[in-house]
């Protein structure tokens, strides 16, 4: 398959988990030329995603375009359902709405039926594609928030590391109380969960009184006005 060189875009993002949690992002565009004649019903497109290189099976959005503005698109179905996907890519097929396909052509358009793929080549059609795979996600994180991008499949790619706010836990580890200490943000509740995810504490002052739960680690996940942080400590 002849594609274009997708643009990737990845976005890796924190949720909540001890481990980070992050989100991947890719995006890209088929070619006109890459449409392939489906039997006698319509047509077909293999994506190829593999410069994303997703390590599951993504989730995919897609959508249909003409890059010559030349239109007609919006008789077609077939999109946005997709098929086989993987972590490389998936097939959109594609075909003629409201139309048998043993009519000779679409109305008075002259077009083909079946639709053929010379039709799309000419018209300019296009998939425009985004994969979205989440990874370790789940209650509790440590902040921490990474952009890559690459201007295209095989472009150079950059790292950049984004300002993270100061949170502290402190004493760590403690027996008797803890204090939550922010920079530069508005300390608004305070939660307190166990390994397993349970809530044991609720607490809208920064000095927590620890003192009655076990020996063992422990989550504090901190809301500010900005967000939601999370810090692990030992009693």
């Amino acid at each position: 398959m002849n594609s274009l060189k997708p643009i990737i875009i990845l976005l890796c993002i924190l949720a909540f988990i001890p481990s980070n949690a992050q989100v991947h992002i890719g995006q890209g565009v088929t070619s006109p030329d890459d449409w392939v004649d489906y039997t006698s019903l319509g047509i077909y497109v293999d994506v190829n995603t593999s410069a994303c290189k997703f390590k599951t099976t993504p989730h995919y959005l897609v959508t249909i375009e003409s890059i010559t503005n030349s239109g007609y698109h919006w008789y077609t179905g077939g999109v946005p359902a997709i098929y086989n996907p993987t972590p490389t890519g998936f097939r959109v097929y594609l075909r003629w709405i409201d139309h048998p396909s043993d009519l000779p052509s679409i109305g008075g358009l002259g077009f083909p039926n079946p639709l053929r793929a010379d039709a799309a080549k000419n018209r300019g059609w296009v998939i425009r594609w985004t994969g979205i795979e989440q990874r370790d996600c789940a209650p509790g994180s440590l902040p921490s928030r990474t952009i890559e991008t690459s201007g295209n499949a095989f472009g150079k790619t950059t790292t950049k590391q984004l300002d993270q706010p100061e949170i502290k836990v402190s004493p760590n580890p403690s027996k008797n109380s803890i204090e939550i200490m922010v920079s530069d943000m508005t300390l608004e509740k305070i939660e307190i969960y166990n390994h397993n995810g349970l809530l044991l504490l609720t607490s809208s002052i920064k000095t927590i009184d620890i003192s009655q739960l076990p020996e063992g680690n422990y989550i504090a996940k901190i809301y500010t006005e900005t967000g939601s942080y999370s810090k692990q400590f030992i009693k």
